[in-house]
């Protein structure tokens, strides 16, 4: 009690911080939980560690209409149960806010929405040449990256002078380079680009992915295994050469 009676009552006790977590999506194709439900199982045996308390955006927007409340609740309790968590919903945005309101989820169905008509009468413009954009910087890190670290390149490459931890995240939109060895998790073209790589001086890694496409330990001790090599994507396969 003598604590709470000295506190000043005017000073604040929060703060707001910007991170830079990224956040995964569950993109549903099906709406039918018992069709789901042994697929999703499946994919959680194989990597657990993405599976423990993973937050994710579960995403409807890939499906034909939106499911009603009690198969939404199904699913998010399907999540639960295989240690995800719902944190948002990609739905319809015209009825989205209501929808994250009964679920109690946020809200991201507004992102990259596209008008929903051109204007009636456009008038003609003469294009001008197309400007290239910037290229974003490289992330340079120099210290090693410590278990339960995360280190995000948003539309650049990541280079690590370092080592990379167990239990640490290394992620970038590019390609990642580590110039020492790779014992976390190491996820390049998470934006989708299937062209980019990843390149370590000895692969140590719980597991590395590109554009989605994964493999886990015990897939790497089998091929390369503290070796130097880079890993890139030959159509749907994840492969592992020496470097």
């Amino acid at each position: 009690m003598a604590q709470a009676e000295n506190q000043d009552p005017n000073a604040l006790c929060f703060q707001f911080k910007s991170t830079r977590a990224s956040l995964n999506e569950l993109i549903l194709t099906a709406s039918d939980p018992d069709l789901l439900a042994p697929q999703l199982a499946a994919h959680a045996a194989k990597v657990p560690m993405l599976f423990s308390n993973m937050p994710v955006i579960v995403n409807l927007q890939q499906l034909e209409s939106t499911p009603d409340t009690d198969t939404l609740n199904q699913l998010l309790s399907l999540c639960r149960k295989l240690s995800l968590v719902p944190v948002g919903l990609k739905a319809d945005p015209d009825t989205s806010v209501a929808l994250c309101e009964t679920l109690h989820l946020a809200d991201f169905s507004h992102q990259r929405r596209a008008p929903k008509s051109a204007p009636a009468e456009a008038t003609p413009v003469t294009p001008e040449p197309e400007q290239p954009a910037p290229a974003a910087a490289t992330k340079v890190i120099t210290t090693p990256v410590r278990s339960g670290q995360q280190v995000y390149a948003r539309g650049s490459d990541l280079i690590i002078l370092a080592a990379v931890s167990a239990g640490a995240e290394v992620i970038a939109d590019g390609n990642i380079h580590v110039y020492g060895p790779l014992r976390g998790r190491a996820m390049a073209g998470v934006d989708g680009n299937t062209d980019a790589r990843i390149f370590c001086q000895s692969m140590e890694a719980e597991l590395i992915s590109i554009a989605g496409y994964f493999k886990t330990s015990e897939d790497l001790h089998a091929e390369c295994w503290q070796q130097p090599i880079q890993a890139l994507l030959r159509g749907s396969r994840l492969d592992t050469v020496p470097l």
